[in-house]
């Protein structure tokens, strides 16, 4: 073992917390039957809940406490639906400066309550538009600085960003968005308070650009139902300074381009991070942190990255067909225990992998394009 390595063995004792997204929510990895709130907003002297339940509910009860070591109290009750779905209730703001909230569902059968993750809010300016010399900034940004040490998912909806630590240490103190301080340990979500949302309706979630200012190691987006993921995965030792910024514009209607149907599925062996680059004529392997992947497969085709980090797509190497749209990639399974993601621009796929726990583990991607009827996991 290599120095290079100490990262990921200093914490071996570590029990890890593990985070997963579904439908364009975040939330701990709980039980399929359990409940999840979903947003929070502030509005004026209300907060606006929004909330995905399980059946077989007959009543919620929202329970609050204003830190780590006070008892639950009860905050609200309010009626569920006995099928279950999504749902919005409203409270009176509490008279605090801060607030921890979960939900707790009275189930029908004799069973136990439910109970959801704990969510924990502090709100700051709304993201844009932004007002500079009299003149209104047809942008909206939400620019993050901060020391990340492991890897990191940050939801942002309309309603606001929700923080999820994998792996590894939290940020070091405060990080900072868009100026105002955010303690993601202490308060996992970002909101705002007032009647403007958190990024005004007007900017579009998928057509959304990262600039990356300083980052030694992974800044990734992705796109997923009504929302955008970003991943922060530090690999290698220590922590470092990450500053970047997500610009957003209002959305732009363009044109359908008709699309050849294809899938690709993309695996390899990662040990620390990978970035591939994918476009109609060829791909690009760059390796980032750590070992070197190990067998690499596009398809059925064996991609051998000694001999090669550029696979040409021809011949018996093709793996994808002419008249692809990659406007029209979307993720319909994937595996691996920490990052493997994509973005698709116009004319290009950017694939990222970083595995930041002991060890190495599989990981695979498979996207598809064109019209082929699935329903898709990051559009």
């Amino acid at each position: 073992m290599t120095d290079m390595n100490a990262k990921k063995w200093r914490w071996l004792v570590l029990l890890l917390a593990v985070v997963g997204f579904s439908d364009g929510r975040s939330a701990a990895v709980t039980p399929v039957d359990s409940p999840v709130i979903t947003s929070l907003t502030v509005a004026g002297t209300n907060l606006n809940f929004s909330a995905s339940i399980p059946s077989g509910a007959s009543l919620g009860i929202l329970e609050m406490r204003p830190d780590l070591t006070t008892s639950w109290q009860e905050a609200a009750q309010f009626a569920v639906p006995a099928t279950g779905g999504n749902i919005e209730f409203v409270v009176p703001r509490p008279a605090l400066d801060a607030a921890f909230f979960r939900l707790k569902l009275t189930m029908n059968m004799a069973t136990n309550s439910l109970l959801s993750a704990e969510l924990q809010y502090v709100t700051i300016p709304p993201l844009g538009p932004a007002e500079t010399n009299g003149l209104t900034d047809p942008e909206a940004v939400f620019h993050f600085k901060g020391m990340v040490d492991g890897s990191d998912r940050i939801l942002i909806t309309h309603a606001g960003a929700f923080w999820e630590h994998v792996n590894w240490d939290w940020p070091s103190g405060a990080v900072t968005v868009n100026g105002s301080q955010w303690n993601p340990q202490q308060k996992n979500y970002l909101t705002t308070t007032g009647a403007v949302s958190f990024l005004p309706e007007a900017y579009s979630l998928s057509a959304a650009s990262l600039e990356v200012i300083e980052g030694r190691d992974v800044v990734a987006l992705e796109r997923t139902n009504n929302a955008l993921i970003v991943y922060l995965d530090d690999t290698p030792l220590g922590a470092a300074m990450y500053d970047f910024k997500i610009h957003f514009r209002p959305a732009v209607v363009r044109p359908a381009n008709a699309s050849a149907t294809a899938t690709l599925k993309i695996t390899a062996q990662i040990d620390g991070s990978d970035l591939l680059k994918i476009t109609a004529g060829e791909a690009t392997w760059t390796h980032r942190a750590y070992s070197g992947p190990g067998v690499v497969r596009l398809n059925d085709i064996i991609w051998d990255l000694h001999q090669t980090n550029v696979l040409t797509n021809a011949g018996t190497n093709t793996y994808l067909p002419a008249g692809v749209d990659f406007s029209t990639a979307r993720i319909v399974s994937r595996q691996g225990r920490d990052v493997g993601t994509m973005w698709a621009d116009a004319d290009a796929l950017w694939i990222q992998f970083a595995d930041n726990p002991i060890g190495a583990d599989l990981y695979g991607l498979e996207l598809a394009f064109g019209d082929q009827g699935s329903a898709p996991l990051n559009q």
